[in-house]
């Protein structure tokens, strides 16, 4: 399966196709635009335990983990891993990156992953150190495990979130995104995040700046996602264009979150309303034929958080 084809293709029904599993909440970063859902709470979820649940849903393409920092379970990762490639279900690993190694990215590859998803903010260990209070080494050892992803023929996807430290410096993350031999950039926008307090969103004018200077300085053989825009990027007078996508929302609709202590989420990142607890006898397998009261009350609304952020007054 292509990276985020479930989120170009139309959606025409509601069907449980993408899972993202929290397998662990414990980081180790603290980035203050985290979202995880019951941030550091010490609960995990086993690779044996979800390979169980996954097992009872027939209609599922793919699997993302998520954390937390995923690699602090990395054996639960590479069994996942493993069985979905058994049953042709296509998986994506997101990580901060700075616990890989060659081994663990070979072994990932080998066991079937279909890529990875790597954060990427920053140009300079002196900017990384700066904004995460991290050492420079950590930043040289994550852009050394992004090439050796790269080298292995391990499809690398890099994100950027954008705010006002990325949102001035997005051309130059870019080029480092390429030079890196990274081929797929998803830039993230920014919402307002409630239960995190995260507020840092990109101006209207600024985001149609940053997006359109992105778009017209891309490279031909790059792969642009352009995330949480597909509600308004046409009244910011940008469009969709050969290997520009503007990846359509599934969350709620294709796609839901489970937290490691059995809390399925609409959304973690968005909606994180808990609609059941697959220990309190919620089946994901069913959800969709017997919808939760509140699963059913957004999917008629549809509300979006970055739509309301950037036209609190609508924009028709």
């Amino acid at each position: 399966m292509a990276y985020k084809s479930l989120e170009i293709e139309n959606l025409d029904f509601y069907q449980l196709e993408s899972l993202e599993v929290g397998i662990t909440s414990n980081c180790n970063f603290q980035c203050n635009y985290c979202c995880a859902y019951q941030r550091n709470d010490a609960q995990f979820i086993s690779g044996k335990e979800i390979i169980r649940i996954l097992d009872d849903i027939p209609t599922l393409k793919r699997i993302r983990l998520s954390g937390g920092e995923v690699t602090l379970k990395y054996q639960d990762c590479l069994d996942v891993v493993t069985y979905c490639s058994t049953r042709g279900i296509s998986t994506q690993l997101n990580t901060n990156g700075s616990l890989l190694n060659e081994d663990r990215i070979r072994r990932l590859r080998d066991a079937g992953l279909s890529n990875i998803h790597i954060s990427f903010n920053f140009t300079s260990a002196d900017k990384f150190s700066a904004y995460y209070k991290l050492p420079g080494s950590v930043y040289e050892k994550i852009l050394n495990n992004i090439r050796l992803c790269v080298a292995l023929k391990l499809e690398t996807v890099l994100e950027t979130l954008l705010f006002v430290e990325t949102q001035n410096n997005i051309i130059a993350i870019s080029e480092c995104v390429y030079q890196l031999g990274v081929r797929i950039h998803e830039i993230q926008n920014g919402i307002m995040i409630k239960h995190s307090g995260w507020n840092a969103i990109t101006a209207r004018d600024e985001l149609k700046r940053s997006m359109t200077e992105l778009i017209e300085m891309k490279q031909v053989d790059t792969v642009l996602y352009l995330t949480c825009m597909d509600r308004f990027f046409e009244a910011l007078g940008l469009r969709e264009q050969q290997d520009v996508h503007f990846s359509r929302c599934i969350d709620g609709k294709k796609q839901l979150h489970l937290h490691s202590n059995g809390d399925v989420l609409i959304c973690e990142l968005c909606h994180p309303v808990v609609i059941g607890n697959i220990y309190q006898g919620t089946s994901l397998k069913e959800i969709y034929l017997n919808k939760p009261a509140p699963l059913t009350d957004f999917l008629n609304k549809q509300p979006c958080l970055a739509l309301d952020a950037l036209y609190p007054n609508g924009y028709m």
